[in-house]
């Protein structure tokens, strides 16, 4: 058989780059620190790893949302500590407001210091977090949730009831935070009571059933809103504001007390057959945690003897309000502490599994060194022979033998 001088350099080259591109492959494992370099290397092997790794990645986005919950979580449960100080410092300040002792001057001293714990909450209810979205905005978080109204001097909530929810494994979602409307719910209803005529025959006013006064009133029947109470020898009339009766001949004496849809009203003394008084009932307004604390204020300024006593009535209806909305507060709070009590759950639970998949990703594509090691060792010494073959073969001529 004759070897022609291209076929040998030819077999040649393809013995050193065969050797070359195996020991190419071994020192690529050692350095990527795997054995599969290709889907061809183990291709059943290859799609569990891609599996894993789709898995891991997964996880990491989970530890990444949960540090997001958690600063979430945190920041309002601050805001809510917060606003339950405020909530029973004011409610201290009602009970003060309540001493007899107290003069009208006082009582608008204890009035200017509730305006400031309004203006506070105010300023809490709007909370905003690092990237200027509001806490208690629901889904709407680029919308602030409370306003103030001059016409209803009340507080309202302008955005939605959503929850946003953040997920921290593929079956668990946490809310990431609470809606104002929930957090800062409606506690009572204001209703504004305005006497037209007669208003020096009243003494006191009070509203033990404001409920029941607040549903005295009809959208759109103007009739409702004026009510007069005429009067006569030893007995008074109630009628509305189209002059029709709605309580008749109820025996009365001057000084008693008159009850009207959850009304009280103290009269004087000095009624005598013929006197009237009108007055007006205002749309109910719906009272929050904020509108609460300022309707309080207002009456404790308006305390005076013009102001027929009703800030009693006021400040024993805010006590109620304030348990309510620390109740309400707090019970927030206690929702906010077991979401976060399920996300170190979570956190644990996914650290686990993370270092299962881990495990399984190393077993079936980490490289192994002593495997490896070898190989390349062995692979080196095959291309340094194949060398030092084709160097000496490729010198060989019939006139070394002559």
């Amino acid at each position: 058989m004759r070897l022609s001088t291209s076929l040998f350099y030819q077999r040649a080259q393809d013995s050193l780059t065969t050797s070359q591109s195996r020991l190419d492959k071994v020192q690529l494992q050692l350095t990527k620190q795997t054995r599969i370099l290709s889907p061809a290397d183990d291709p059943i092997g290859n799609s569990q790893v891609l599996a894993l790794d789709e898995k891991l990645a997964q996880n990491a986005q989970f530890d990444r949302n949960s540090t997001t919950l958690e600063n979430n979580l945190r920041r309002e449960e601050s805001v809510l500590s917060n606003m339950v100080d405020f909530v029973q410092k004011a409610r201290t300040l009602a009970v003060n407001a309540g001493n007899g002792s107290l003069s009208a001057e006082n009582r608008e001293a204890v009035a200017l210091e509730l305006r400031n714990i309004e203006q506070a909450l105010f300023d809490f209810t709007n909370a905003q977090d690092e990237a200027g979205e509001y806490i208690f905005a629901g889904y709407q978080n680029r919308i602030q949730p409370m306003e103030y109204d001059q016409g209803t001097e009340s507080y309202s909530y302008r955005s939605d009831d959503g929850q946003r929810e953040i997920q921290l494994s593929p079956s668990l979602y946490l809310p990431a935070g609470d809606p104002g409307s929930k957090v800062f719910s409606n506690l009572s209803k204001r209703v504004d009571i305005d006497f037209t005529n007669g208003d020096n025959l009243v003494k006191g006013l009070k509203a033990p059933d404001r409920e029941a006064l607040a549903a005295s009133w009809v959208q759109g029947d103007p009739d409702t809103q004026s009510v007069s109470i005429v009067f006569g020898a030893g007995d008074y009339d109630v009628l509305d504001g189209a002059g029709n009766p709605i309580q008749t001949n109820v025996a009365y004496t001057p000084g008693d007390t008159i009850t009207y849809e959850g009304l009280e009203i103290d009269t004087s003394e000095n009624v005598v057959n013929g006197d009237v008084i009108d007055f007006e009932i205002g749309e109910p307004v719906s009272r929050n945690i904020l509108t609460q604390i300022g309707d309080l204020a207002d009456s404790l300024e308006n305390s005076g003897p013009e102001g027929k006593g009703f800030f009693r009535e006021e400040i024993a209806s805010s006590l109620t309000a304030f348990d309510d909305a620390i109740s309400s507060l707090t019970d927030t709070q206690a929702k906010v502490g077991a979401r976060l009590n399920v996300l170190d759950s979570s956190r644990l639970s996914n650290a686990d599994i993370e270092i299962v998949n881990e495990k399984a990703r190393a077993d079936i594509s980490d490289v192994d060194y002593s495997t490896a090691v070898t190989d390349l060792i062995k692979n080196e010494t095959i291309y340094s022979a194949a060398q030092q073959v084709f160097s000496r073969v490729s010198r060989l001529s019939l006139f070394d033998y002559l």
